[in-house]
Formats: structure tokens, sequence, C-alpha cells
């Protein structure tokens, strides 16, 4: 029965091979995306429980309000994992990752800088689920001066010789020997290092006021971690309130009624990559929104797909009425009708499924350079994927074959070969609807990707408070040591070259700067310091960034007494509530101590311009003069861009011996917001096959509709209606349907974007033009898709049209 069936099925599939050919390919197009979509979201889910006792593991995290500037960091003061683990039964184990800038290793004539270098606690590799290929878990990070390689680091630097017991100089933390080889960190882990020395090998900071590290504690199995969360403030009380007496002079209670506050938070691992975003991450992490965002987008494209298919199915099915009738008289009873239409739908399902698989493996690669992961075939190809995609095929199939399974399975068949039953247009509501909700989604998918443009558009273009075109900057110049300034000088002079500055902070990419507490200089006693990041500059930092100054001057050799100076920028003056901020000066905390403060005088004051990314406010910044290293930026004249980098390597070799790199500062703003741009770029991606695959169903039902008023445009022809008012007459009720969709769409739309742009602290207005280009782009292209048919039949000769009825 089944092999009949099937051959029932693919008779009737070749009879009508247009409308066939667009449900297999509108279905296949709508399911692989949906695999791609889901691919990415299964693995963004999976982030870091690869991890044995993932469940078990949280992150001490840093929160707290002091002088009106809130605290959220993830690290915590390094004492505190030694503490709660002594302190709490509850506490079985903790761990603490240090990371300490950028490292030049080198290895006989191999010699690289190293931006991935860690310094972990000795259980590390017994903390996290990071498999040893060589070396002890328990002893590879006991001894100061050891270092764990990863597997791809270890070929980097020793080829295919056994690296255990070998030294690998570390620049400025000496010589290191290796202990232990480790696999690459997996994909979903929320760091990624390539060594791991010991812990002992440098200094944490014993205070609980002061830098910290990144500390994970492992609960004991049915231990809440909310039990010791509320424990949290007596930790604060007993061991940061005697801090606060020494360092402010005021008790923890006042420092509480002041409004101030400082805590700590436990942060489940699994947590992190999507919902962390606290300052000195580890890493930069993704959002959950997007989580959201992307699995909305998978069901509402596999809906439109879905609603394709069964439009389509339902408006196929009026024509075989007449089938139906004549099978019932040659003695079909209703549940082998019902079985034939079912079998013909998941067959076309399968052949769709069949059709997505192949378009998987083309769009992987693309898809791959897009979602910046690497995935491949076999993520796709896997038993729990497949049965998925089978289930999932199966009941739409089901669906769409429900209503002439169903319904025309019921007709009596007198009624109908005497032609009682009609399925005009007209009775189509629930096609009509399933049109409206089709558009509904492409429409709200439109203004979406119209939104995020405009946003990425505005951060791109938006004045930003420095000049970053034109902009140079030459990595780990501190390598150069007493070298530097003269290096600097001869840059100065190149031709090529309009200034340069040695700086610790360019506002993109990787820098070196610190927080600090400060005061004017005759604040009240028992007043909690403002906390303000802080950097080192030269005389030239401003004008080869472009920095305008709001008052005041700028740091100058000719002024001897600017190492007791400082700049600060508009928001720091408004902090402090100064009006006339030159010539006031201000103190910092220092150890609690009287000879331990150290005073600086204001000299000037800096136009506010955007040093972290615009999803956080300008926060209020200090700047001292000094020799800070780190690395330099150049301000270049021309655009021969190769020929100055030439030269400047020339110059650099010349000068060091250590590997040359450099960035330019316009691509390292713009690696700032790269998730946003490959939001955009998939927002405007899936937009677009949305559209397409919902035009394929209004191409579609325009087809059916011309063929079921055949009659009727033939009629009116001879009446002497004009092409025009045909077209017009077939495509009316459609663009009533986006009509419809428009209003629906543009709130919904609205809502949901405004939830994303709440991300940024500067952002785009929605404006109206934004719903209005996308009722229109929609319209237009709803009349292009209809109109080819209605053009088509308008033209036909009426005789034709006329002498089959």
């Amino acid at each position: 029965m089944l092999s009949s069936y099937l051959k029932i099925a693919l008779r009737s599939l070749s009879n009508k091979k247009v409308f066939a050919s667009i449900n297999i390919f509108g279905l296949a197009i709508g399911l692989a995306t949906c695999m791609l979509i889901l691919l990415f979201v299964q693995h963004e889910l999976s982030y870091d429980r690869f991890n044995k006792n993932a469940d078990r593991i949280f992150r001490v995290t840093l929160h707290g309000r002091i002088g009106g500037n809130d605290i959220n960091i993830a690290g915590a003061s390094a004492p505190a994992g030694p503490a709660l683990m002594r302190d709490y039964p509850g506490v079985e184990s903790y761990a603490r990752l240090n990371t300490n800038g950028t490292f030049l290793v080198k290895n006989g004539e191999k010699r690289f800088l190293e931006e991935r270098v860690i310094f972990a606690d000795s259980n590390f590799f017994n903390f996290f689920s990071i498999p040893l290929l060589k070396g002890d878990a328990n002893s590879v990070l006991q001894e100061p001066k050891t270092v764990v390689l990863t597997k791809s680091t270890a070929l980097k630097y020793f080829g295919n010789q056994d690296p255990i017991g070998k030294s690998l100089d570390m620049g400025r933390v000496g010589l290191f020997r290796v202990t232990g080889v480790c696999e690459d960190v997996p994909s979903n882990s929320h760091f990624h290092y390539d060594f791991f020395g010991s812990m002992k090998s440098i200094t944490l900071g014993e205070k609980w006021l002061s830098s910290g590290a990144h500390t994970y504690v492992l609960l004991r199995k049915g231990y809440p971690a909310e039990k010791l969360s509320a424990r949290m403030p007596e930790v604060v009380r007993k061991y940061i309130g005697p801090e606060i007496q020494e360092f402010l002079g005021m008790s923890y209670d006042e420092y509480l009624r002041k409004g101030d506050k400082f805590g700590f938070g436990l942060q489940p691992l699994t947590d992190i990559h999507l919902t962390s975003n606290l300052e000195n991450e580890l890493e930069g992490n993704s959002n959950i929104k997007y989580i959201y965002i992307f699995t909305a987008i998978a069901a509402f494209i596999l809906l439109i797909a879905c609603i394709n298919f069964m439009n389509l199915s339902t408006a196929g099915s009026a024509g075989r009425a007449k089938e139906v009738g004549v099978r019932k008289v040659m003695g079909s009873v209703r549940q082998q009708l019902m079985a034939q239409f079912l079998t013909e739908s998941v067959l076309v399902t399968f052949f769709a499924l069949v059709v997505a698989l192949a378009l998987v493996a083309l769009l992987l690669p693309g898809f791959n350079d897009l979602a910046g992961k690497q995935f491949d075939i076999q993520s796709i190809l896997n038993g729990p994927m497949i049965a998925y995609a089978l289930a999932g095929c199966l009941i739409v199939g089901l669906l769409a074959g429900s209503y002439p399974a169903f319904f025309l399975s019921a007709f009596r068949p007198v009624a109908v070969l005497k032609g009682s039953i009609q399925a005009g247009v007209k009775s189509g509501w629930l096609r009509n609807a399933l049109v409206t909700i089709q558009f509904v989604v492409s429409i709200a998918m439109i203004i979406g990707t119209l939104v995020v443009y405009r946003q990425l558009r505005f951060i791109q273009n938006k004045n930003v408070g420095f000049n970053k075109e034109q902009v140079l900057i030459l990595h780990d110049t501190y390598l150069l040591g007493d070298k530097a300034k003269t290096f600097k000088e001869q840059l100065g002079n190149l031709s090529a070259v309009s200034s340069v500055t040695l700086a610790g902070f360019i506002p993109a990419g990787s820098s070196n700067n610190g927080t600090d507490g400060f005061l004017p200089e005759n604040a009240e006693n028992n007043i909690t310091p403002y906390r303000f990041t802080t950097y080192q500059i030269d005389e030239d930092y401003l004008k080869t960034l472009g920095i305008g100054l709001a008052t005041g001057r700028n740091f100058s050799k000719s002024f001897g007494g600017d190492s007791a100076s400082v700049l600060i920028n508009e928001a720091a003056a408004k902090q402090f509530g100064w009006t006339n901020p030159i010539g006031k000066r201000i103190r910092t905390i220092g150890n609690g101590t009287p000879e331990s403060k150290r005073y600086y005088t204001v000299v000037g004051v800096t136009k506010d311009f955007h040093f972290r990314s615009m999803h956080e406010r300008i926060a209020p910044l200090v700047m001292f003069y000094g020799g800070d290293s780190y690395q330099m930026a150049i301000r270049i004249k021309n655009n021969d861009i190769p020929g100055l980098l030439k030269t400047l390597e020339k110059t650099w070799k010349a000068t060091s011996d250590n590997p040359f790199a450099y960035s330019f500062l316009d691509e390292r703003f713009d690696k700032m917001y790269e998730s946003e741009q490959r939001v955009g770029k998939l927002f405007g991606i899936f937009a677009s096959l949305a559209v397409v695959i919902a035009c394929l169903g209004l191409f579609g039902l325009a087809a059916f509709t011309t063929i079921q008023r055949t009659k009727e445009i033939g009629v009116r022809k001879v009446l002497g209606a004009s092409v025009l008012s045909i077209v017009s007459l077939l495509s009316k009720d459609f663009v009533k349907l986006v009509g419809i969709a428009i209003v629906i769409a543009s709130p919904l739309a609205w809502y949901g974007m405004n939830q994303w742009l709440s991300d940024f602290a500067y952002k785009v207005d929605i404006e109206w033009w934004v719903f209005a280009l996308a009722g229109l782009l929609s319209v237009s292209v709803a009349l292009l898709t209809v109109s080819f048919q209605s053009i088509k039949a308008a033209l036909r000769n009426p005789v034709t049209s006329l002498k089959s009825e």
C-alpha cells in the first residue's frame, strides 16, 4: 500500500512541477537557515560545560559603589579565594588566574610576542577540565618559574622535540621551565590561553582593596551557591571593613551610611560567556540577547517556510476536489485518501530536507566567516541533529497535509462531481492569514536590519572626540627600553610622519591603564574618594590623536613641574563639581597615611572623548605626565602606507631585534564592535531570506489565483477591461494583506529593537521613516512578485481563456 501511495505522490508532483519546486526550495531554504542558526546557538549555549564540575564552579565577582561611581569587576581581591575556603566548609577548593600583559617569548632563534599568557594556581588542571598530555596535574605548577604549554604552542616552539624540562625565555619575568603540555583550550571556553605559568612566579597584592585576580570557587556537592552568597556581607565586614578604616579614615558603617557599598557576587561558570559584561573580563563575551534574537529568527524563518508550504498545499489541494470524488466513486475509503495526501506532504518535506543539507554544506564556510566559528559538515551530520531534522520534517509534512487529508477526504462525491465545491481565493481566509503572518515576520526583520545598520553607521561616524583616521599603532614599544624615546625622535623626523606619541593607553584595543581614588585637595574628612581611570601620556598625545582641549593647557617639556600636574576630562571636572578646574589640586588616597598621599595640579581639561566602547558612558579620566612606552601612536601625513611601513620596520630592526608589530587605530576601533557588525550582516542575510521565502509563496499563490480566475479574466477582457485594471484587480488583495502586516509588524519591531539598543549608552532614535521604508520595500516586492503572474494573465487571449470553460 505504501508503495502505491509513493507512486501516486511522485506522479502528482511531476504533474505540478512549478508548485512542487517552489514548495521544496522554499522549505529547504527555511530548514537550512534554521539548522545553521541552531548550530550557532547550540555552540554558544555549550560554553564551559565541558568542565567536569561546571555546575559547581562559580566565579567570584566584585561589586560596589565608591564616590558615586559603580564598580562591577570580573575579578576579586587576591586573598578572597583562600579566605573563602578557610572560613566556609561549603567551599571545596579555589583557583585563581592572573593576566600580566604581553610577553616576548624566546627559544633560540624563535621569538614571538605572546598575548595569551596567564598565571594560575597549582591546582588549575585539577580544577578545570583541560586534559594534560604530558605532566602530572598535581605538580606541573607547584614550583615558581614553571609553565604548561598548549599542544599547538609546544609544536610552535619545540617542533617534534619533547619540551618537558626545557626552558623558555619569558622576557621580563625570566626563564621558565616547561613542566607540562595540555590540549588546546576548547573553543567553547570563556578564556583561551597558550601559556599557563605558575602563580608562584608573580606577586599578588595582599590587601583586599588592591588589585586582585580572577577567582573561581568549587562548591561541595549539595551546597547551594545562595547559602554562600548570603554570607558574603560578613566577609566584606570582616576583611574589607578594617581596610576602609585604614585607607579612608572611616568605619565600615559610616561608609555604608554615605551611600557607598562593597560586596562580592557568585557567577555560575556556565553563565559567564552569555551574561557577563564586567570590567576586566578575560575575553570579550557574547550576549544572551543574541541567542534570543537568533533563536527567534530561526523559528520565524522556519515558520515562514512552513506557512509557505501549507499555503501552497492548501491552494493546490482545491484543484483536486474532482480527483477525490472520482476516487471515492471507485471505492476509495476516507482513510486511504488521508494517507495518500499525508504521504505526498511528507515526501515533499523529505525532498526539502535533502536539498537543505546540500545548502548547509555549501553555505557553511561563509557562515563560519560571518559567525566567527569553525563548524564542519560533521557538526550537522550527527545523530541528534538528523533526528531533530527528520522529526521536524515529519511534523511539518503532517501539518501541511492535514488540510487536504481531513477536509477534502470528507467531501461527498456527488457534490464534488456536480461542481458544488469551490475553493476560490475569497474563501481562502486561512491562506490570507498565513500570508499576513509571513509578511509580519519579513517586515519586522527588515525594520530590525535597518535599525542595526543605522546604529553601526552611527558608531562609525559619530564624533568620538579623537581622530582615528591615519593613525598607526606600533605594539609593545616598551621592549625598546631606554631606546624608546630615541626611536620616537627618529620617527618624528620622517617626512611622512606628522607627530608621534609614546603612551600607555590608546582608546581602542589592548592598552595599559589603571584606576585610582581621588579627592579634591581640601576635601573634608570621611569623604569617599572618586574612582577614576588613569593613564600616562606625553606632550604629543593630544596632538597625535586629535583630542581637543576644553580649557587650560597641554603638558609641555618647558614646564619642569608637569610631573606633579594632571590633565582631566570634562567628565572628571563635572564629577568634582568644578566649573573652573584650572589650578585646583587633587590628591590620591595612598595607604591611609599622610606621607603616602600625592598631590597634583590640574593644568588642563580635555574635551570628552570615547576611550571605551559606546556601550558605556564617558567616564571620568585623569592623565599623568610620564614616559609610559607600552605602545606608540603615529599620525601619518600621506597615503604611501606600504612605503612608510617598510621604513618603520627598517628603523625598528636597526634599534631592536624584537618582532615588529603594528595595527591601525580605525581598524582597532571597528574591532570593538565586531559582534555588532556580525549581527548586522546576519540580520541582513536572514531578512533577505525571509523575504525570498515569502515571495516564493506569494508567487505560487498568485499563479494559483490566476488559474482559479481564468474564466473571470476572460469575461472581463471581452467586456473591455484594460490590462492595468486586471493587474490591479489581481494585485489589490495581496497588497491589502501586506498593508495589514505592516500595521502589525511595526510596533513589534519597535519594541524588539528598543530592547537591543538599550545595551548602548549612545544610540540612534528609531525614526518613522524606518517603518515607512520597510513598508514601501515590502509592498514593492509583493507587487513585483504578483505582477508577473497578473500581467501574464491579463495579456492572455480571452478566447483561449474561455474556450475550455
